[in-house]
């Protein structure tokens, strides 16, 4: 069986088709939920979750890798190598929500070093230049709010491309239960379980509505207190858990009306939430309109 990055499509899809074991497929807002211990209090799950997020170097690397896949299957669609089924067109939509999550992650989780800020700088570069070339206002100004706006943008313009990591294709059979990995085309089957069996909006709803409620709290003690430093690391942590439940609705599927009412809500949730940072609250716009295109396929 050969599940390497350099397996042919041929090979790929007989190990898809046969005896390749099923593997958990994890997104990079849903791995955040990983972060930390059930153990601890709420208090300190949410310090955990800030201090533990991952590297935006790595989450640009597996959104590359999957983007890879989309265009090598389409080319060998292409030129017959392959023939058109549904397991390859849920795989092309499945590696389409992966990315999307991937590239509101990098929106909301903050740089640990030099080679975060330059992943994150690619991507927002390449926003910019398709809101440049749109032509919409619209557009241009959620894109400013999501990259910190114009004086961030001119030094992210000269700031040197990040070197990725080469993502591997195998990493996907040995990932711990919760962690994100490259998952290549010999994980057809398991890319199409994990399309058919979403997760619950609305619960995602509940627990980021909760999570938010519970940050308004926190903020009001920190403003009390002698030393408002030691709330910060657990609000920080809060706020970027209950805004990757918000962008895990915002790039998922609508199945149905009330998926799509789910997403309004959403939206709905963060609108007055001025007290909250700009550019997460327009990465949730944003990854409501990603969904929107992955719906569309259907």
């Amino acid at each position: 069986m050969n599940i390497s990055n350099d397996a042919d499509i041929a090979t790929a899809w007989h190990s898809a088709a046969t005896n390749l074991q099923l593997v958990g497929i994890v997104d990079e807002l849903e791995a955040l939920e990983f972060l930390g211990d059930e153990d601890q209090s709420l208090l300190r799950r949410c310090a955990s979750v800030w201090r533990e997020r991952p590297s935006v170097l790595q989450i640009r690397a597996r959104a590359q890798f999957h983007a890879a896949q989309i265009e090598a299957l389409l080319t060998a669609l292409g030129d017959s190598t392959v023939k058109v089924d549904d397991l390859k067109f849920d795989c092309v939509r499945a590696w389409a929500i992966l990315i999307h999550a991937g590239n509101v992650a990098t929106v909301l989780i903050a740089p640990h070093c030099e080679a975060d800020y330059r992943a994150r700088a690619d991507l927002r570069r390449a926003l910019r230049h398709q809101a440049c070339r749109s032509g919409e206002p619209d557009l241009a100004y959620r894109v400013s709010r999501m990259c910190d706006g114009d004086f961030v943008a001119m030094s992210e313009e000269g700031m040197r491309p990040a070197r990725l990591p080469k993502a591997s294709a195998e990493h996907c059979l040995r990932a711990a239960a919760g962690e994100p990995a490259a998952y290549p085309m010999a994980t057809a089957r398991s890319l199409q379980l994990w399309l058919e069996t979403p997760a619950d909006l609305a619960d995602l709803f509940d627990g980021a509505s909760t999570l938010l409620a519970q940050v308004d709290v926190w903020r009001r003690v920190q403003g009390k207190v002698a030393d408002p430093t030691i709330w910060a690391d657990c609000i920080r942590g809060a706020v970027l858990l209950a805004y990757s439940r918000l962008g895990r609705i915002g790039v998922c599927r609508a199945l149905d009306d009330d998926d799509l009412a789910i997403k309004r809500a959403a939206l709905d949730l963060i609108a007055p939430r001025g007290h909250d940072p700009d550019h997460m609250r327009a990465a949730i716009e944003w990854a409501v309109e990603l969904g929107r295109t992955v719906t569309d396929l259907d």
